[in-house]
């Protein structure tokens, strides 16, 4: 289906931009807490602060819904969209309060490699959205969304490993722990896998 948009109808392109923005803003705050292993007031408030913007993106995406008439993609979509894609923001926020809460001082190695594949999945990911202005990009759309499948696929198997690898621990707390952060951080991956696959939704109708 071809477009045919007035002026304004992009603004719906500007605010996916810039939930993307803050989605990777998140997991690069992420990313530096761990490597610094900083899980303090102050630096979960650095990802809480974006979190907010986040969620006022998001609602002024679901609010100009409401007022318009002509939408450039299917309502629906631009409200899927929109909602799953803050979630991972809002993952991010509550595994890092998780880490807060756990009193954790020393990351598990394995974990800084998860992180590593979330940030690239984000990166991946708010690509792909920031195409979804120009669909004549499909493949270079489908690309990055093929990418947040396979960092998905090496995040599993990494949980697995990780997992496994805890268990040889006497510290049942430090166990119990980090099962728990490394099954969230799965989360974040399987949200953002779940959000290309909207988007790969989104091409197939537009071919």
């Amino acid at each position: 289906m071809g477009f045919s948009l007035i002026p304004k109808e992009y603004e719906f392109f500007n605010m996916f931009d810039k939930l993307a923005d803050q989605c990777i803003n998140a997991s690069k705050q992420f990313c530096a807490n761990v490597n610094s292993e900083n899980f303090s007031t102050e630096a979960l408030q650095k990802i809480k602060d974006i979190e907010h913007t986040a969620d006022s993106i998001t609602l002024e995406i679901f609010e100009k819904l409401n007022k318009t008439f002509i939408t450039p993609l299917d309502r629906e979509d631009i409200f899927s969209l929109a909602h799953e894609f803050d979630s991972v923001i809002d993952l991010i926020l509550k595994i890092s309060n998780m880490m807060k809460i756990y009193n954790i001082d020393k990351v598990n190695k394995t974990f800084i490699d998860v992180v590593k594949l979330i940030d690239n999945s984000i990166y991946s990911l708010s690509e792909a959205v920031k195409g979804l202005r120009n669909f004549k990009n499909s493949k270079e759309i489908t690309k990055h969304c093929v990418e947040v499948n396979h960092l998905e696929s090496l995040g599993d198997q990494l949980r697995n490993e990780a997992i496994a690898e805890l268990f040889t621990s006497d510290d049942a707390i430090y166990i119990l722990k980090w099962k728990d952060i490394f099954q969230t951080s799965e989360k974040i991956l399987d949200q953002c896998d779940d959000v290309a696959k909207i988007i790969g939704s989104l091409i197939v109708k537009q071919a």
